[in-house]
């Protein structure tokens, strides 16, 4: 099955991610060359390279879970992780990916892109959050797209974001979970200490 568009352009995002593991003075040429790649060229070294999910080789997903390639994690839960995407169209856009390589996402993936999104508004006060279905590499995952002012009916255009960058969103999301105003504990009311009764008057006796 040919990979579309998409997948293209996430295997060789993935590949340019590796290249601080080639020596300085290859890294131009390896750039070069992966940048030159047609699909074809793509699929075939996909399947060389067994990136696909088979037996015996995982797709790039599958290596992220499983802690094979970097990435930089904002949230999870116990079937899925949201990562960041590293060619991201908004500030906050995020990959909510399954820890199963699965066709279609379950209750819980859902659960945590909306978790997802709660954060991202809180933090970044977007004007909309879209949620859309992705699948790369026989993967199937959920997208969360931030979208701020000035942006609406603008073509949504990807762009390359530094280490630092992710970083920095990174840690502003993750302070946005603990920024939920603590529920305040009931105070303690002091013991009321019983009234004694009041002492009646004694009367003088009368004398009649």
């Amino acid at each position: 099955m040919a990979l579309t568009d998409e997948q293209v352009r996430q295997v060789k995002d993935q590949l340019l991610e590796q290249l601080d593991n080639f020596p300085e003075d290859k890294r131009a040429q390896i750039k070069e060359q992966i940048d030159s790649m047609n699909p074809d060229q793509v699929e075939e070294f996909v399947k060389q390279n067994q990136l696909s999910h088979m037996p015996g080789g995982d797709c790039v997903f599958c290596s992220i879970i499983e802690g094979k390639m970097p990435s930089i994690k904002i949230a999870e839960n116990e079937e899925n992780i949201a990562i960041l995407e590293i060619n991201p169209i908004n500030k906050g856009h995020t990959l909510i990916v399954p820890r199963e390589h699965l066709d279609k996402v379950k209750d819980s993936t859902n659960a945590l892109a909306d978790q997802v999104s709660k954060r991202i508004t809180e933090k970044f006060n977007p004007v909309e959050i879209r949620i859309n279905e992705k699948e790369i590499m026989g993967h199937q995952m959920l997208e969360v797209v931030p979208v701020y002012t000035g942006d609406e009916g603008k073509p949504m255009e990807r762009a390359k974001a530094s280490e630092e960058e992710l970083k920095k969103v990174q840690e502003e999301l993750s302070s946005a979970e603990s920024t939920a105003t603590p529920t305040a504990e009931p105070e303690t009311a002091e013991p009321e200490t019983p009234e004694e009764p009041e002492e009646l008057p004694k009367l003088k006796p009368r004398i009649p």
